[in-house]
C-alpha cells in the first residue's frame, strides 16, 4: 500500500496565489486542497482531517487570525502556518497567542515554503502517554538530563501543557507563548547543538529525517552528549524560568541579538527565527557558556494555582 500523503489546505483570497501554491505542493508530494476565503476553509476543515493549514493573514471577511481562532477552538495540534508580507510585533504576538505555528514571508520563496512545511510535519509525533505532572507545590525546581536518543520518547508539548494548565491554571494564550519558546529552545538544542543538522537534513521527509538522526546517533561523540533541562516555578513572584544547556559548540548569539534589536519587524528567515520569537515573547532572554546555555523568564501574574502543598 502506498504511503499516505500529508493532507494540506491552502487559504487565500487570491485565486491565482492559491492555485499556484496548490500545484507546487502537489508536485512536491502533498495532497493540497484550495480555499479561496476563510468561510470556505472552515467548511472544508470541518469536513476533512488536515495535517497542516497554510493561510494568508490579510483576507476580507474572515481574516487569517479569525480563521486561526476558530480552528484552535476545535483543533489544538494541527500546524497553522500564516503567510504575510510584513509582520508587526503586536500582530505577531496576537498570532502566537491564538496558536500560530509558523510564518512565511510574501512573496513566497518555494524552497523556504517547502522547508517550513516539512519542519512542521516533522514536529508532529505519535500520541503517547502524558507524563504524570506534579500535583502539589509552592515552589518547583525541575532538572532533567536527556539522552538525545530518547528525545522522541518524551512528548514535551503535552507534558508541559498539562503541567501549565492543570497545576498553574495558566490561560491558553500564555501556554501557547510558553510552549512555542520551549519547543524552539529544545528543538535547537537537539538539531543544532547536539546533532549539528544542516538545513538540507532538517527538511527531508519524515522517514529520511529519522534515518539521518539515527545515523548521527551512531557516532560515539554525538551519542555521549546530553541535554540538560531545568525549570523553576516561583509561585510567590509568579515567575517561570526555563533553561536548556547542550554540549555543542555554541554560536554567536550577540550577532543575532543585535540584529533583532535593530530590526523593525519579527525575524522570519530560517536562520535566527527561533531567537527572534523567543526574544519577543519572553520577559527576559539570557545566554551563557558561549551560547550552549539559554534561559528564558516569563511572568504569569494571572495564574491561580489549583493545588498547593500544605505548609
Amino acid at each position: 500500500m502506498a504511503e499516505n500523503k500529508p493532507q494540506l489546505i491552502v487559504v487565500d483570497d487570491s485565486i491565482s496565489m492559491v492555485d499556484g501554491l496548490v500545484k507546487i505542493l502537489q508536485v512536491s508530494g502533498y495532497n493540497a486542497d484550495p480555499a479561496y476565503n476563510g468561510q470556505d476553509a472552515l467548511r472544508k476543515i470541518s469536513a476533512k482531517e488536515y495535517d497542516l493549514i497554510l493561510c494568508d493573514i490579510e483576507m476580507p471577511g474572515l481574516t487569517g487570525l479569525d480563521l486561526l481562532k476558530h480552528v484552535r477552538q476545535d483543533y489544538d495540534e494541527i500546524p497553522f502556518v500564516l503567510m504575510t508580507g510584513f509582520l508587526e510585533q503586536e500582530y505577531f504576538i496576537r498570532a502566537i497567542q491564538l496558536g500560530a505555528s509558523d510564518f512565511i514571508r510574501k512573496p513566497i520563496d518555494t524552497e523556504h515554503l517547502l522547508n517550513t512545511i516539512q519542519l512542521q510535519l516533522n514536529k508532529k509525533t505519535e500520541d503517547s502517554d502524558v507524563q504524570k505532572a506534579i500535583t502539589k507545590f509552592d515552589m518547583v525546581e525541575f532538572n532533567s538530563v536527556i539522552d538525545p536518543a530518547m528525545f522522541d520518547e518524551v512528548d514535551f508539548s503535552k507534558t508541559f501543557t498539562m503541567f501549565f494548565r492543570y497545576n498553574l491554571n495558566l490561560h491558553s494564550s500564555l501556554i501557547n507563548e510558553l510552549l512555542l519558546c520551549i519547543e524552539e529552545i529544545l528543538y535547537n538544542s537537539l538539531i543544532h547543538g547536539t546533532l549539528k543538522l544542516n538545513m538540507k537534513e532538517r527538511t527531508l521527509n519524515h522517514a529520511q529525517y529519522k534515518d539521518v538522526i539515527k545515523a548521527k546517533l551512531q557516532d560515539p561523540e554525538i551519542a555521549k552528549k546530553r541535554i540538560n533541562i531545568m525549570m523553576k516555578v516561583d509561585l510567590q513572584n509568579k515567575l517561570l524560568t526555563f533553561t536548556v544547556e547542550d554540549q555543542g559548540d555554541g554560536f554567536d548569539y550577540d550577532f543575532w541579538l543585535k540584529k533583532i534589536n535593530t530590526s523593525q519587524s519579527i525575524q522570519l528567515d530560517e536562520y535566527g527565527r527561533g531567537i527572534s520569537i523567543i526574544y519577543h515573547l519572553c520577559d527576559k532572554l539570557t545566554f551563557d557558556k558561549g551560547g550552549r546555555r539559554i534561559s528564558i523568564e516569563k511572568k504569569f501574574e494571572h495564574a491561580v494555582p489549583l493545588l498547593k502543598a500544605s505548609n
